[in-house]
């Protein structure tokens, strides 16, 4: 295949012999010619270095910084335009000329781990001529997620006595992976009292036990302290107060009376007594208004009434 760029000229010397040697003399000019072959140059479409580009990126990182650049050349020498293709939420841009990728804005490794796009390059005297690669971008993760506790535990409820083997199963989530997030630790807030009544027992790397650590409790709503953190250096961690109810329960493990609620909650014959009261101060209030309405207003007597009471007439 014959490429202009690479040689435009060649110049041939073509020789013709007998099959049989000549019996004397030898070849003269006249049995060679020169044949000089000049090649067309065709305009040919941009080539890019490579057909496909990984490229790594941190999580957060500020937007505008360049993670990658396109490399590619036009064999006749024309600029190449560049564009992008597959990024539909535009966290991406490429420059016009030079190939620059950048990331417009922070990227977020919970969001999405990966992005995938077209890098479009276009001969630019020419755009019906193109090349293209495909750029995947891996997002590395960092431990910007603090753990959670997930899950209602409103409903459920220890008995006192303490019964054997009963616990309340705590559940945790760490949105980093497993880098950053890996085992979740559980534990109790540095008090005396607190770790005295309670106790954690580990069950796997997101779930724990929650349960009495000592025989008997008053039956009350607790609340009991505690910290979730992960196996990131440093850590990162999230403070609980969670409520827990302790009861006295039948021999089918069910809650016998209602627990002792919350200092400073209101009980229900407390709210309803509030509003009955407040129903009739309303009340009186109303009472008043249309009697002192009924006083300044006074009816005037109805000329009906004066026509039927009857004249007294002296005889």
């Amino acid at each position: 295949v014959l490429d202009f760029e690479r040689e435009s000229e060649y110049i041939l010397v073509l020789s013709a012999q007998n099959q049989v040697p000549l019996l004397r003399g030898r070849y003269g000019p006249l049995s060679t010619a020169t044949v000089s072959i000049y090649v067309d140059d065709v305009n040919e479409g941009p080539v890019l270095s490579q057909s496909h580009y990984e490229v790594t990126v941190r999580e957060g990182e500020e937007p505008g910084r360049v993670i990658a650049t396109i490399r590619g050349y036009d064999p006749d020498s024309h600029p190449i335009r560049y564009s992008l293709q597959g990024d539909t939420k535009k966290y991406f841009s490429i420059g016009k000329y030079s190939g620059e990728l950048k990331t417009v804005q922070a990227l977020d490794r919970e969001e999405n781990s990966t992005y995938t796009m077209e890098v479009i390059a276009v001969d630019g005297r020419n755009s019906s001529l193109s090349a293209s690669t495909l750029v995947t971008v891996h997002i590395l993760d960092v431990n910007d997620n603090s753990p959670v506790l997930v899950g209602d535990y409103s409903w459920k409820y220890l008995c006192t006595p303490q019964w054997e083997d009963q616990a309340l199963v705590l559940a945790s989530r760490d949105s980093d992976g497993p880098q950053h997030g890996g085992r979740l630790n559980f534990s109790l807030r540095s008090d005396a009292t607190v770790r005295r009544n309670w106790k954690l027992t580990p069950i796997n790397d997101t779930h724990t036990n929650l349960s009495l650590n000592i025989p008997y409790l008053p039956p009350e709503v607790y609340m009991v302290p505690f910290t979730i953190s992960d196996s990131s250096s440093p850590p990162r961690s999230t403070f609980i107060n969670l409520p827990v109810t302790v009861c006295p329960c039948n021999i089918r493990g069910n809650c016998k009376i209602a627990a002792k609620p919350l200092q400073g909650m209101p009980t229900i014959q407390s709210a309803v007594g509030i509003l009955l009261g407040t129903f009739a101060v309303i009340g009186i209030i109303l009472i008043v208004i249309f009697v002192r309405l009924s006083y300044q207003n006074p009816k005037e007597p109805s000329k009906t009434s004066q026509e039927r009471v009857p004249l007294k007439i002296s005889i």
